[in-house]
């Protein structure tokens, strides 16, 4: 850790992560709400439709063969490469939302049910 100084890596991705999803809710008109630390950042799009937001965004990227949500834990393996490839999956998804934002049906857009917020128990 001292070697590679593995803070000062996570800090930088997890920083410009937060400067991409801005920059994406800017590009289509979307609020954003960021929240953590670099190491441990995530973040949300006030919305009612929120829950469906954050299902779509982990159903779409699963598709991509990537498995994110709004949450992601910044580590040294996070590539710039890997980041562009993220950034160029997310981008079409942030589009479905600012669609959706504008009138456009969520709901349908999901190919199961909505996730769960928090700890609610599923019984």
């Amino acid at each position: 850790m001292e070697k590679e100084r593995s803070w000062e890596i996570i800090t930088k991705v997890g920083s410009l992560l937060n400067r991409r999803w801005r920059s994406l809710t800017n590009k289509y008109g979307l609020s954003l709400v960021i929240s953590g630390l670099p190491a441990l950042t995530s973040f949300n799009i006030p919305s009612t439709n929120w829950q469906i937001y954050k299902t779509l965004i982990s159903q779409e990227m699963l598709s991509k063969g990537f498995l994110a949500t709004n949450v992601i834990y910044a580590c040294t393996e996070h590539t710039p490469e890997l980041i562009d490839e993220y950034f160029e999956y997310l981008e079409p998804i942030f589009s479905l939302i600012a669609d959706c934002e504008a009138g456009r049906p969520a709901e349908p857009l999901l190919t199961g049910p909505v996730s769960h917020a928090g700890f609610r128990r599923l019984n």
